[in-house]
């Protein structure tokens, strides 16, 4: 299926599939050759690593320190499978009409706190002022990476099994 220019036809989420794509990233892989496919594909848009860091994406400056390369093949390919906490996508219709979108920070009883995707500025609704909460998923969508070809994709998973090594 295409949505907006993005082929959304994924591969299998299977241990054979993420260990060819590990495999594909250690050998044929190339981290300097990733960095412009992670600039190129818009990854970036997303995720600037370091200070001035996006508020969209998570920061993946240390992602290597953080995941081992299973997950971060799975986070790429997959991203709606493990949404990182506060990265929850979210969209609340209030009472009159207005819609509110962002990321979940924290949900309770009484309200919601949702922080905005572009500003990070952090919004609290009461509860009885909402007329429906959805929440889950991520908003990266998935096939972001099906476009790319088998070398692209292993040389772009070879530069995030580096970040922050």
């Amino acid at each position: 299926m295409k949505l907006a220019g993005i082929d959304a036809a994924l591969p299998a989420y299977t241990k054979e599939t993420i260990a060819d794509l590990v495999n594909a990233a250690k050998t044929i892989g190339n981290a300097a050759e990733g960095k412009k496919v992670y600039e190129q594909a818009g990854c970036i848009a997303c995720h600037i690593p370091g200070p001035q860091q996006s508020k969209i994406g998570p920061d993946l400056s240390n992602l290597a320190r953080g995941l081992p390369v299973d997950m971060i093949v799975t986070e790429t390919i997959w991203p709606a499978l493990n949404v990182k906490e506060g990265y929850e996508a979210a969209t609340v219709t209030l009472k009159d009409g207005t819609l509110i979108s962002g990321f979940k920070q924290t949900e309770t009883a009484d309200a919601i706190a949702i922080r905005d995707m572009t500003s990070g500025t952090m919004t609290t609704i009461p509860r009885c002022a909402t007329q429906s909460i959805k929440t889950g998923g991520s908003v990266m969508p998935d096939g972001l990476t099906a476009a790319l070809s088998t070398q692209q994709l292993a040389h772009l998973l070879r530069y995030l099994f580096e970040l922050g090594k």
